[in-house]
C-alpha cells in the first residue's frame, strides 16, 4: 500500500498549537471525563479529539474562520463527506469525530479527489476575494493574480535573510514572468477549498471521501487548490484518474499540473512564514520552490540554467 505523498506529516508543529489544558477545554465543552488527545496536524489550530465521539477544533490564527467552516460543513455535499458540527462558540467548533485513514495513491482515490473537487469548484463567484461567514466575498481581490503577488511579497518581506534571499528574487521573477497566462486562468473564480492537501483528505470505512479543515476557503483561481493536491507528486495513476473524473463536470486546461504549481508557489511561499531556517519545513518547501520555477518551459530567461 503506497499512501498519498506527504512530507508535511513529518514537520515541526507550530509552538502556538501545542498547548490546549484542561481548563481551556472546559470553558469551550463544559467538564468532561477521559483523556483529551491533541490531533496530528494544526499548523494553525489546535485540534483535540475528547473521547471516541468528539473533536474539538479551536482556532488561534483567525477565529472568525470558525462561523465560515461551520457553514460550509453544514452545505450538504453529496461527492464526500464532512463531520457534521456538534457545537460551536467564537473560536471553536465542536466536531463530529469520523473513523479514517490515509488516502492512498492510487487511480481509485484520485477519482473520488477529482469528483469532490468537481463539486467543490461547481460553485462560482462573481470575483475573487476573501468570504464571510455567510460565504459571500467581503474582501474582492480586484486583480486576483496581483492580489497574490502582493502577497508573496508581503511574506517575502518577513522570511529570514537566509530563506529571503535564496528565493526572493527567483519567486519574484517567475510570477511576473508568467502574470498573463496566469490571470487567462484566473478568469473564472470558484469556491476554494484552500488547503487541499493530502493532510486534509482521507478514506472511510463506508468507501467514501472525507474532506477536512475548510478554515482558508475563498474565492479565487481553481488551480489553486489543484496546486495543493499535486504538490508532492502523487503518482501518474491518480493524477490521470483524478484529471478524468474532474474534467467530467469542469474544465482543467492542457499543461494544468505545471500551471497548478505556479498558482502554488503562493501557497507555498506562505508555508515558509515564521518557519526557521534549517527546519524540515523550510528544506521542504524551499526545494518544492526551486522546483517548480526551474520549469524549461516557464523559467525566465535570466534564470535558465
Amino acid at each position: 500500500m503506497r499512501l498519498l505523498p506527504n512530507p508535511e506529516r513529518a514537520w515541526e508543529r507550530a509552538a502556538h498549537v501545542d498547548v490546549l489544558d484542561r481548563a481551556e477545554i472546559e470553558r469551550r465543552v463544559g467538564p468532561f471525563t477521559g483523556e483529551a488527545e491533541v490531533l496530528s496536524g494544526g499548523h494553525a489550530n489546535v485540534n483535540v479529539r475528547l473521547g471516541a465521539e468528539r473533536v474539538l477544533r479551536v482556532y488561534r490564527r483567525d477565529p472568525a474562520a470558525a462561523a465560515k467552516e461551520a457553514r460550509l460543513l453544514a452545505r450538504g455535499w453529496r461527492r464526500f463527506r464532512v463531520p457534521a458540527v456538534l457545537s460551536a462558540g467564537e473560536d471553536f467548533l465542536v466536531l463530529e469525530h469520523v473513523p479514517h485513514v490515509p488516502l492512498e495513491d492510487t487511480a481509485a482515490c484520485g477519482a473520488a479527489v477529482g469528483r469532490a473537487l468537481a463539486e467543490i469548484h461547481a460553485v462560482g463567484f462573481d470575483s475573487a476575494g476573501l468570504l464571510g461567514p455567510e460565504l459571500a466575498v467581503t474582501t474582492p481581490f480586484g486583480d486576483c493574480v496581483g492580489a497574490l503577488r502582493a502577497h508573496v511579497d508581503a511574506v517575502l518581506d518577513r522570511l529570514a535573510a537566509e530563506l529571503r534571499g535564496a528565493l526572493g528574487e527567483r519567486v519574484g521573477a517567475f510570477l511576473d514572468a508568467n502574470a498573463g497566462a496566469l490571470r487567462g486562468l484566473a478568469s473564472a473564480p470558484v469556491l476554494l477549498h484552500g488547503d487541499f492537501k493530502a493532510s486534509n483528505l482521507h478514506w472511510m470505512g463506508s468507501g467514501e471521501l472525507l474532506v477536512l479543515d475548510w478554515e482558508f476557503a475563498y474565492a479565487g483561481p481553481s488551480l489553486m487548490d489543484v496546486g495543493q493536491l499535486l504538490r508532492w507528486s502523487p503518482g501518474s495513476e491518480f493524477v490521470a484518474a483524478f484529471a478524468a473524473a474532474y474534467r467530467r463536470s469542469a474544465p482543467l486546461p492542457d499543461g494544468f499540473e505545471r500551471w497548478a504549481a505556479a498558482f502554488d508557489l503562493v501557497n507555498l511561499v506562505g508555508l515558509l512564514d515564521g518557519a526557521a531556517p534549517g527546519t524540515r519545513r523550510a528544506g521542504d518547501v524551499v526545494g518544492r520552490i526551486l522546483q517548480t520555477t526551474s520549469q524549461p518551459s516557464m523559467l525566465p530567461a535570466a534564470f535558465a540554467g
